[in-house]
């Protein structure tokens, strides 16, 4: 009786489970839309079109920017140290300096810049000229060498401009010989090691050469040039080798030794140039302006005019430009009438103490 008993609840439990099965398998065959559907909602996103710029050192650009933030620095240092150590009240506003883009705020935030005080021809190693009230005005030009359509047009230039070539271009000694014809100077520039290391040439000077090996170097730079004649050299970047006491001695004893003078391009506020030449009795000049740290004609004129404003307190100044049309086109605009204007557009070797 009791295995009957127990026999008909199992068979119980058993239809119960079989019952549950069929409703879940009938759930699942049949889901109720409202049971198992999630809720959403549609959005529309607007497409948005971004234009992501290349890479620095994609563009081949890097070292071209590193050289524009060198000279900012070195701008805007000079401005604060002539602040500091002139107690004259500010009558001109400063050189422009190519802060914008790179810094974040406009050049009307920096503070004015004092009168230029002149130099003295023994501290400077430059002879200013003053006869006549004619202030001298040399133009330099950076990075010659690479561009042969540009050589061309400062060849055809009627008035006397500096080229400083780089020291690797493949046809360097006959364009430097076809620009002396023209009437124009020859420099060598010379890459030196900034701060920020960069491929700037095949041949960098940098802090981590020796005597023989500088020498060595910068001695084979300037034999590419063979008896052209150049007149000195002036430095490419070099805002960490400029301020390197050994290193620049090194440099210095091979300008003497050739009769060379330097240009100090004067890419750091901390270059020691000066002192080293002055201790071992190398001619010595250094830049007063960048014309194109900003490669737009009226910038480029405001610069030039810079250069009038300089010269005309210590007799004379030093512009430095580049290879680029629109510096050319303002050069050529600017020094048709420069004489007008009470300025001589000379070479940089004219403003050496003989």
């Amino acid at each position: 009786m009791k295995i009957k008993k127990l026999t008909i609840f199992v068979f119980f439990l058993l239809a119960i489970a079989v019952a549950e099965g069929v409703v879940v398998a009938y759930d699942l065959l049949h889901p109720d839309k409202d049971v198992f559907e999630l809720d959403y909602q549609e959005y529309d996103i607007p497409v948005r079109k971004v234009d992501v710029k290349p890479f620095l050192f994609e563009t081949g650009a890097a070292a071209e920017a590193e050289a524009i933030l060198d000279n900012v620095t070195a701008e805007v240092q000079n401005n604060l140290m002539r602040r500091i150590y002139t107690s004259e009240p500010a009558t001109e506003q400063p050189a422009a300096v190519e802060v914008d883009e790179f810094l974040g705020f406009s050049t009307d935030e920096l503070p004015a810049e004092p009168s230029v005080q002149p130099q003295s021809a023994k501290d400077a190693n430059v002879a200013a000229e003053n006869q006549n009230n004619v202030s001298r005005i040399a133009v330099v030009i950076d990075d010659i060498g690479l561009s042969e359509p540009f050589v061309k047009e400062l060849e055809a230039f009627n008035k006397p401009i500096t080229a400083a070539f780089l020291p690797y271009g493949v046809s360097n000694r006959e364009q430097a010989e076809r620009l002396k014809n023209a009437g124009h100077g020859i420099m060598v520039h010379i890459p030196m090691m900034p701060h920020v290391p960069a491929d700037l040439a095949p041949v960098t000077l940098s802090p981590e050469m020796d005597k023989a090996e500088t020498q060595n170097k910068l001695s084979a730079m300037l034999d590419r040039f063979g008896d052209v004649g150049m007149v000195g050299i002036n430095n490419h970047m070099g805002s960490l080798l400029t301020e390197r006491a050994k290193n620049m001695e090194y440099v210095m004893e091979i300008l003497k030794q050739r009769g060379l003078f330097f240009l100090d391009s004067k890419t750091t506020g901390h270059s020691i140039c000066k002192e080293s030449a002055e201790q071992l009795g190398v001619p010595y000049i250094e830049r007063n302006v960048f014309l194109d740290n900003e490669n737009d004609y009226d910038y480029i004129i405001g610069q030039l005019h810079q250069a009038e404003r300089i010269a005309s307190k210590q007799g004379f100044s030093v512009a430095i430009g580049h290879p680029k049309a629109q510096t050319l086109k303002a050069i050529k605009d600017w020094a048709e009438d420069v004489e007008n204007r009470g300025f001589k557009l000379v070479l940089v070797s004219e403003l050496i103490k003989k």
